[in-house]
């Protein structure tokens, strides 16, 4: 289903009124994949889709500005409806953070190093068969990711009340979603309780409750 992002938020920020509530998005670390175009001719065969929990069919992301990232959320590799959080970077977001040596390390199986890191990251996952779906995607790569260290950060966000969604607070247009021609993206459907980040310019974008209660404190 296609929503006209402008109308969507405006009608959006009209029902949040005083619901705006200042958050802190927690420590985190980051698993980076490597740039589309570092893929070589798998970049040049398939398109850079991605599924994530708010949009599960997948979206559609240009691979010369954004690159797949996704985090082991407090032992857990899959999350709400067995989805791994995944989602995208900015390519300006991942060189802003290689800036800061001090926070990214390598993680894989190519090097000693990215085996150590790996190896750490293995041993805070709880379930042993998300342990193996991770250890086995470390094996089919050629590659060491990046382990990126973001620290917290200060946002702005709005919880999906009953009383919001029975107000119409049903559907949002993530802030990275490409319009049409028309202004409109294809919407992402809200739960009661799931939470929307609201961004300096306006924009939101969602967060499902699970994962916000376990990446963000109120404030």
């Amino acid at each position: 289903m296609k929503i006209n992002k402008t109308e969507t938020n405006d009608f959006i920020h009209a029902m949040a009124g005083d619901c705006v509530r200042p958050c802190t998005k927690l420590p985190l670390d980051n698993i980076v994949f490597p740039k589309w175009s570092d893929l070589g001719l798998l970049g040049m065969i398939f398109s850079q889709k991605i599924k994530t929990k708010e949009q599960p069919f997948g979206c559609d992301y240009d691979e010369a500005v954004y690159q797949v990232v996704m985090r082991v959320i407090n032992g857990k590799v899959l999350m709400t409806g067995g989805r791994p959080d995944a989602y995208t970077w900015k390519q300006s977001k991942v060189e802003g953070a290689l800036s800061d040596i001090s926070k990214v390390r390598l993680i894989g199986t190519n090097s000693a190093s990215a085996v150590v890191n790996l190896s750490e990251v293995m041993a805070t996952i709880d379930d042993p068969d998300e342990r193996m779906i991770f250890a086995d995607m470390f094996c089919s790569l050629n590659k060491d990711l990046l382990l990126v260290r973001t620290e917290a950060e200060g946002r702005r966000c709005i919880e999906v009340t009953q009383d919001l969604y029975e107000l119409g607070l049903t559907v949002c247009v993530d802030s990275w979603m490409e319009l049409d021609e028309n202004g409109e993206a294809n919407a992402t459907l809200l739960n009661v309780g799931d939470f929307l980040i609201v961004e300096e310019n306006g924009d939101v974008y969602c967060i499902r409750r699970e994962e916000f209660l376990e990446t963000h404190s109120i404030n």
